[in-house]
């Protein structure tokens, strides 16, 4: 009953959305699954081999169960970001979190083990609100809000769209550069109180096994695989990603008489958004510009060129790990170019301060055939 509700949920808000907007929500919401489920397989495989259970929470990307800001990977992350104060205080604070949690008895007495499907499924519905979010932050400008509400805003997306450690460390770097006390107060939460770890360690949910389901999570990772991330997420996911195809193959022939029509969920929502190619994000002009610039430094840049209030910039969408944490790199131009909204441009010069503003002069521009995968990767 849970589980349709959510799904209900999910596809009300889609429906309402523009078709672009939906389905880039669908391409970020199987984005995170994707990033996720490797590192799910090897912690499913080390519940199994190793005598600690939860080797995977601090050697993984945090997109387990529990508090996930115990992934060491994370907190390197966050140290480099944020500095190493930060970073150990939220390593600290989500150990201690899931100390507690762990003692705290299952909801009926005797929990399943989880699985894969288990796992991606409980994982769900933090990954539709994340990319919901994702969707929504460039039409939000928070800093133009009181400091109360931009707290508030941070903690209920700390509360509410945190499913992976690593994705969180990058939405925060993000968000502060509209909003330093939102950044904060998303930190203080995302990873360490988030319902997505107290509601997992509360009941487990058990979709069971089903081997249309490996099947079909099989397809979208060879696929994804097979095109190097296929712009739903980092290229270097692409040997683990053909791994995890094998694994979903071999789970499907082991479990060939089971049935669970739950269990097809995730699998069918990541095999849509694997065939189905999402447009880029669409750009709102923001504090997003690039800010380590300095004047007469040399720049080349490759992006689409956009116009807001009779400025010209170029754009080009960055990932650190998957789409959903795709936020727009920009650059203002010093003059309008001759080329339509929306050519991909690539443009050289050099950097002037321009009313108070970093802008390119640019000394060369050309325009180019649209890339096959639109992003870059950090």
């Amino acid at each position: 009953m849970r589980t349709a509700l959510y799904c209900t949920a999910a596809l009300a808000a889609l429906a309402v959305l523009p078709l672009g907007a939906a389905r880039s929500v669908l391409a970020g919401t199987a984005a995170i699954l994707l990033e996720a489920a490797p590192f799910l397989c090897i912690g499913s495989l080390l519940g199994r081999i190793a005598a600690r259970r939860d080797a995977m929470a601090f050697a993984g990307c945090g997109c387990g169960r529990a508090p996930s800001a115990r992934s060491i990977p994370a907190t390197l992350a966050t140290g480099a970001l944020f500095g190493p104060f930060v970073a150990a205080a939220r390593f600290i604070a989500a150990t201690l979190v899931a100390r507690h949690i762990a003692f705290r008895p299952a909801a009926h007495g005797h929990a399943h083990e989880s699985d894969l499907l288990d796992e991606l499924l409980a994982l769900l519905p933090a990954a539709v609100l994340a990319a919901l979010v994702a969707q929504a932050a460039p039409f939000i400008t928070l800093s133009k809000l009181a400091p109360a509400i931009q707290l508030l805003c941070g903690v209920a997306l700390g509360l509410f769209a945190s499913p992976c450690a690593l994705g969180a460390v990058a939405f925060a770097a993000a968000l502060r550069v509209q909003s330093s006390l939102a950044a904060w107060a998303y930190l203080a939460i995302a990873g360490i109180f988030d319902v997505h770890a107290f509601r997992a360690r509360k009941s487990v949910l058990h979709c069971g096994h089903d081997p249309t389901a490996y099947v079909l999570l099989a397809c979208a990772f060879a696929i994804v695989a097979a095109r190097r991330g296929d712009a739903l997420v980092h290229p270097l996911f692409a040997v683990p990603f053909a791994a995890t195809a094998l694994v979903a193959m071999h789970a499907a022939w082991v479990h060939r008489r089971s049935h669970s029509a739950r269990a097809r969920i995730v699998p069918a929502l990541v095999l849509t958004a694997s065939v189905l190619a999402a447009p880029a994000p669409q750009y709102r002009a923001t504090e997003t510009t690039m800010t380590q610039l300095f004047p007469g430094e040399r720049l080349a840049f490759t992006g689409t060129l956009v116009r807001h209030d009779r400025n010209d910039a170029l754009v080009r969408y960055a990932i650190t790990c998957c789409r959903a944490d795709a936020q727009p790199v920009a650059v203002r131009l010093s003059q309008p170019l001759r080329y339509a909204t929306g050519t991909w441009i690539r443009a050289a010069g050099r950097i002037a301060r321009r009313d108070d503003q970093l802008v390119l002069v640019p000394l060369t521009s050309r325009a180019i055939p649209p890339p096959t995968d639109p992003f870059v990767y950090r």
